[in-house]
């Protein structure tokens, strides 16, 4: 796959494909689902796709298998909406999957205790696949509806 060029924004049907693949892999791996969209906002972002943190979930609290889990489970839905992007315009964007790949680095890979980066972006890139037919209705439907709540969502992609 080649690199877009430096200034090639996404265009609206791949920011749905990238919110679409944040929102299926992430149900597939147990993130609760709120809602997504695929509506820009003044700091840049052209889609938002947000997960309920689980109540028990405290990041300062050392780490258990649980914790384990579930952190790896938020760094591959990150890393999903970038890769499911990637595979619908035929080329990886850096423009597009900036803020996730920042996010992931900044935010969640310090808190596994010894991350393995290629395995966790292997395991996106399965799962993509995996639900590619799903990934695609919601996209779909994203680009009709623009915002949708966690359960329609869902819906859609089924």
């Amino acid at each position: 796959m080649i690199e877009a060029p430096p200034s090639r924004d996404s265009t609206p049907e791949e920011v749905a494909y990238h919110e679409a693949g944040h929102a299926v892999v992430g149900h597939s791996l147990g993130l609760d689902l709120v809602d997504v969209d695929v509506v820009g906002d003044s700091e840049g972002g052209h889609g938002h796709t947000n997960f309920r943190r689980p109540d028990w979930y405290r990041p300062e609290v050392s780490q258990d298998e649980r914790h384990e889990r579930f952190v790896e489970a938020v760094v591959i839905t990150f890393l999903a909406g970038a890769i499911a992007e990637a595979r619908r315009a035929s080329f990886r964007n850096p423009n597009a999957s900036g803020f996730d790949l920042d996010a992931v680095a900044r935010e969640w890979l310090h808190l596994l205790d010894s991350p393995d980066e290629e395995a966790l972006m292997q395991r996106a890139e399965a799962l993509v696949d995996e639900n590619w037919p799903a990934i695609e209705r919601l996209a779909k439907a994203l680009m009709r509806a623009r915002r949708l709540p966690g359960l329609e969502a869902l819906a859609a992609a089924s």
